[in-house]
């Protein structure tokens, strides 16, 4: 039976080539987008669990409260391990690792002048390969990390600098603060894409306390800031409400700060929810799902509205069938196998044409996948669930109303007035472009916003900036190198800070006037005396001289900062302490946005140093060189190449426009917006292509009406306003239903930047514009046909 079922869907597929054309390809587009989604999410949910232990370790950080002021410490102390295991019986053991941040370059002594600056340095305890559950190739667990300048580097790394060679008991140099050798230990499997771990190198940490920086990382021997991500192995799942217990203890004794907090949390959450950093990939991880949603509810929405409405076509054949004995279940069988069996052809054209379109999505998404996780248990099983969904929806409706044809109207060839058809078949459009419209509201409400960052005035000129971080070699020589760049044709200014702008600042902690008063947190840069003018930033109480701001016991503030401060309307010689030592105002900054506009304005504190204080060659620096216009950029770029190149021949060449730095800071918002475009022309596309066939089935059924209207003298352009005026109801009718539950969506969706537009008007003008424009070209095709057909062949039946 099943197998005449499908000989007669395929029968029916041949025959109906152009709908099912279209059924087939809008149903696969929908579920190519579910699926790249589907991915996606069920990787960004999947971080961490391959740890046969993830269950017992937990990530722990903390925060702390002083002067009123909550901050987070999203890494440790070296020294909080120990104590925090000292203090709680519960925590088996603890793993501490150090991303390094600093440019490292790696090479092979047997061919030294190979030089690669590397990333992904990781130092570890020495049972990393215990305590987690990365996969060591070569080397034993226990002995790999124990020894200082040990190192275990991941398999591509050992293809790269050894080839086939085995490389375990050779040496690498890698070149921190100073070249260093070290012995390779063992070979890693690649860390896997799901893991919030990644290396290249993984180092002893031994090896780190013998290094010359060592006192950086290693100072503190209390519980407080550091360079250490803490994750802590409890003895049994059920201890971490003990835990928790014993470390709010801890946090009651400490007397450091006002008020200290710990945070416990599992492994596996660390990626969703514990990102401090860059979390554009799981920014939107609740919004991706819903759009997938739409989408294939769009798309399936499509394929019942079309499938009911060749209703009529198949109407006698259901009589007939019904006449000869057979039941409502055996019809409703044939129906729904010839709707599985779309719906199978439809999955597997989804599926190649998510695998040819993935990799631009996942470049969209800065995201990487391993090829393994693609055919994992889990993704094979929400892949099932997906088809089992897909065959489910897709054939119930079509099955349950052809099914239900009573025979007697049906061989009467009274279908039309049957119900189910054309009320729902309006539904289904309207929701159709319901959708669509929403989306297109949505996108050009991001691109705005998008184009409100980028374009308003932060109060900073970025053009023809170029900062170039200086390494820990060239630093030594750093008063040198910025002579010679200054001197090269083409530099109209030169200048020094302590961070590259848009990469970070330090917190600067203001006393109040007395001791009830709480302190005040100010963000502080350290520039010297030419940063102002580098960056074209505006005076609003200048100094005297820009001479005088420079000194460690003077300071600039900006217009915030008065507010903030609850300083005198012009405080320029008034001072502000943090407790030990005082500030001198010397001067009032207009405001300006040193962060992401998305973030509000922070209250400024800027230290000016002279070229020749210590910090730039202790702590490292960024040289700011302002470009003249009608430089030469390449050739401009390749000199100061050289002359880096001078004073540090191992570090590669880095450096950044101001204008790439600031617009990095809305890669989450780029990526939005780009997979939303993408979204909205395919939902575009499949409400048209929905419309496309409805319509044309529609025009077919009014034949005999269109050639008597043309009998009787009706115009090609009365025709073809007739036909459309119906469809064009149902699609204001869609922009009427989305336009307020996108307002409303967007409106939530603006409220999490400080600096935001409002919403235009005109935005939902354009978007039922577009989708009018669409119906309107997509209905007159069929219309314009219609009305050129020769009535005498529409009527030779009668």
């Amino acid at each position: 039976m099943i197998k005449n079922h499908i000989k007669i869907a395929f029968r029916s597929l041949s025959r109906n080539k152009g709908f099912s054309f279209i059924n087939i390809t809008g149903l696969a587009v929908g579920l190519a987008v579910c699926i790249m989604i589907m991915l996606y999410v069920t990787h960004e949910m999947s971080y961490d669990t391959f740890h046969k232990n993830g269950k017992r370790i937990y990530n722990l950080r903390a925060s702390i409260k002083t002067g009123g002021n909550v901050m987070n410490m999203a890494s440790l102390s070296y020294a909080a391990g120990p104590i925090v295991q000292q203090n709680n019986p519960v925590v088996e053991s603890y793993m501490r690792t150090l991303a390094y941040f600093r440019p490292t370059v790696v090479s092979n002594p047997k061919s030294p002048e190979n030089k690669f600056a590397e990333s992904k340095l990781l130092f570890a305890d020495a049972g990393f390969f215990d305590f987690y559950s990365f996969k060591l190739l070569t080397g034993q667990t226990s002995e790999a990390l124990k020894a200082p300048f040990s190192v275990v580097i991941s398999r591509d790394m050992a293809k790269k600098y050894f080839g086939d060679a085995n490389p375990v008991g050779q040496t690498i140099t890698i070149k921190t603060d100073s070249a260093y050798t070290y012995h390779i230990t063992g070979i890693a499997e690649n860390a896997p894409s799901n893991s919030s771990i990644d290396f290249n190198f993984v180092a002893s940490t031994k090896s780190l306390l013998a290094m010359k920086e060592a006192s950086m990382y290693t100072g503190s021997q209390e519980i407080s800031f550091g360079s250490f991500n803490l994750n802590l192995l409890l003895k049994h799942t059920a201890d971490t409400a003990e835990l928790r217990h014993n470390l709010q203890a801890m946090a009651k004794k400490d007397k450091i700060f006002d008020e200290t907090f710990y945070t416990l949390s599992p492994i596996e959450d660390t990626h969703l929810h514990m990102n401090f950093g860059d979390s554009s990939n799981t920014k939107y991880l609740k919004i991706f799902p819903l759009v997938a949603v739409l989408i294939l509810l769009l798309a399936l929405v499509n394929y019942m509205s079309l499938s009911t409405a060749r209703a009529t076509l198949r109407a006698k054949e259901v009589g007939v069938r019904k006449v000869s004995g057979a039941s409502r279940s055996s019809i409703a069988t044939q129906f729904y196998v010839e709707s599985a069996l779309f719906a199978g052809i439809s999955f597997v054209l989804g599926y190649c044409l998510c695998y040819l379109c993935k990799p631009w999505f996942l470049d969209v998404l800065q995201l990487k996948i391993d090829n393994s996780f693609l055919y994992s248990p889990t993704v094979l099983l929400c892949l099932f669930a997906l088809l089992f969904i897909t065959v489910l929806i897709a054939g119930s409706y079509p099955s349950l109303v052809l099914s239900a044809f009573k025979p007697v109207v049906t061989l009467k060839g009274k279908m039309s007035k049957q119900a189910g058809g054309t009320a729902v078949r309006k539904v289904f459009t309207t929701l159709q472009f319901a959708i669509s419209v929403g989306l297109i509201i949505c996108g050009i409400i991001i691109d705005r916003q998008l184009y409100y960052f980028r374009h308003t005035d932060t109060g900073i000129n970025r053009e023809n900036v170029v900062m170039l971080p200086v390494s820990t070699t060239a630093v030594k020589n750093y008063g040198a190198l910025k002579k010679d760049i200054s001197e090269l044709a083409g530099i109209s200014k030169i200048a020094t800070s302590h961070y590259a702008l848009y990469k970070g600042y330090d917190m600067f902690f203001v006393a109040g006037k007395n001791k009830s008063d709480q302190s005040v947190g100010v963000a502080n840069l350290m520039g010297d005396k030419e940063f102002t003018s580098v960056l074209d930033l505006k005076w609003k109480y200048p100094p005297t001289q820009i001479t005088d701001i420079v000194g460690r016991d003077k300071v600039v503030i900006n217009e915030l900062a008065i507010e903030k401060l609850h300083l005198p309307a012009n405080p320029v010689g008034t001072f502000l302490s943090d407790g030990n030592n005082k500030f001198q105002v010397v001067g009032v900054l207009k405001n300006f946005n040193f962060t992401s506009m998305a973030d509000e304005m922070k209250p400024l504190a800027l230290f000016t140093l002279a070229d020749t204080s210590s910090l730039w060659k202790r702590t490292g620096c960024n040289i700011f060189v302002k470009i003249a216009a009608h430089t030469n950029l390449p050739s401009l770029l390749n000199k100061m190449q050289g002359i880096y190149k001078k004073y540090d021949q191992d570090t590669p060449f880095n450096y950044t426009f101001m204008d790439d730095a600031f617009n990095q800071q809305y890669k989450a918002e780029d990526r939005l917006a780009a997979i939303f475009s993408l979204f909205t022309y395919i939902t575009v596309i499949l409400a048209t292509m929905g419309l496309f066939g409805l319509a044309a089935f529609t025009i077919e059924q009014r034949t005999k009406e269109i050639g008597i209207r043309k009998i009787l003298g009706a115009s090609l352009a009365k025709i073809g306003t007739l036909l459309s005026i119906d469809f064009l109801k149902l699609v204001f009718l869609s922009v009427i239903i989305a336009s307020p539950i996108a307002w409303w969506a967007m409106h939530n969706w603006l409220q999490n930047f400080a600096n935001r537009i409002a919403i235009p008007w005109w935005v939902f003008t354009l978007a039922g514009v577009i989708a009018m424009l669409t119906a309107i070209i997509t209905i007159s095709y069929h219309a314009i046909k219609a009305g050129l057909a020769n009535p005498v062949d529409s009527l030779r039946s009668e």
